[in-house]
């Protein structure tokens, strides 16, 4: 294979992406500072896309419409895809329906249920629910 073969056309692939990078930054200022293509956002790829489309008869431009009428259609697409995914939001969690409303699994005044107040930090007595390693400090006599 040649060299020369390879590089042939360079000059419209180099048209043709900075027809991507220049419709890119110009999408993305026009959907920062233009209400209406805030307000409907495929207004953008769709102008985008009638551009190219007009570019694509004229024999010197051609390369030109045929870049930007590819850039459109990845520009709507993300478009697409962004919105549908702003739109599929998940609920926040609640803790209705506990007491003062704290998000606790259960009352301030039900923790004995757990654990006694007075078995934390005491291996004198006999073993409880307080901590395992009770049960070790009291099979050992400490």
């Amino acid at each position: 294979m040649k060299l020369r073969g390879l590089t042939k056309g360079i000059g419209g692939s180099a048209i043709q992406s900075a027809a991507g990078v220049i419709a890119f930054y110009a999408h993305r200022m026009l959907s920062s500072k233009v209400t209406f293509v805030q307000n409907n956002p495929l207004a953008a790829p769709a102008a985008i896309l009638a551009l190219g489309h007009v570019l694509k008869s004229q024999s010197k431009l051609s390369p030109l419409g045929h870049a930007l009428c590819g850039v459109s259609g990845y520009a709507g697409a993300q478009v697409f895809e962004l919105r549908k995914a702003s739109q599929a939001t998940a609920a926040p969690a609640t803790t209705q329906g506990f007491d003062d409303d704290t998000g606790a699994l259960t009352p301030y005044s039900d923790i004995g249920a757990l654990t006694q107040y007075t078995d934390i930090g005491d291996f004198g007595h006999a073993p409880s629910a307080g901590s395992s390693y009770e049960n070790d400090a009291y099979s050992l006599g400490l």
